[in-house]
């Protein structure tokens, strides 16, 4: 099994921001022991940060959110990328969608994608899906994803696993 790591949108607008909260918060030291344990084995990290233009349809959903080169586009400090560490900007939910994501994980040749960050009910839930459609497997660690709303965090994990097939466990057992 070899294994990558995709950080979904741990960014300012959406921890700290217009769009944060405290369940966002509570999860970056989850994240950040993770991704420590993950660089230390040599597994590859990749970060999918929202990065909107004017006239991007989410915009018309969510409002004015995480716009390319502002500082709520900006991955949190607590979790900045390392020097080997690929960030990826994206305008849609999915990473893989209009980005080099898939050319990339071709190439580093992984078949397992573990999913950490926000929103547990829409970007990371999407990503996993086309990580599924894409012949991946996936895990999530339920301590290291978040949502808004609770109840759409404990039905996405749900959903995760009897669509997916996703393997939702802890970080402790992941790596």
């Amino acid at each position: 099994m070899k294994k990558t790591i995709i950080v979904v949108d741990m960014i300012n607008d959406f921890i700290t921001g217009k769009l944060g909260g405290p369940r966002a918060q509570k999860i970056v030291p989850n994240i950040a022991a993770l991704l420590k344990k993950a660089r230390h084995q040599g597994i590859p990290v990749i970060y999918l940060r929202d990065a909107h233009s004017a006239g991007d349809k989410e915009l018309g959903i969510w409002g004015q959110h995480a716009m390319k080169d502002t500082e709520g586009s900006e991955i949190i400090p607590e979790l900045k990328p390392e020097k080997n560490d690929i960030v990826i900007e994206k305008k849609w939910y999915s990473g893989f969608v209009d980005t080099e994501l898939p050319a990339i994980l071709k190439k580093t040749g992984a078949d397992t994608l573990i999913f950490v960050g926000v929103s547990t009910d829409i970007c990371v839930q999407n990503n996993v899906g086309h990580a599924y459609f894409s012949g991946f497997g996936t895990i999530v660690p339920n301590d290291c994803v978040a949502s808004i709303d609770e109840a759409a965090h404990e039905q996405a994990l749900k959903y995760m696993k009897d669509i997916y097939g996703a393997w939702i466990t802890t970080s402790d057992k992941v790596l």
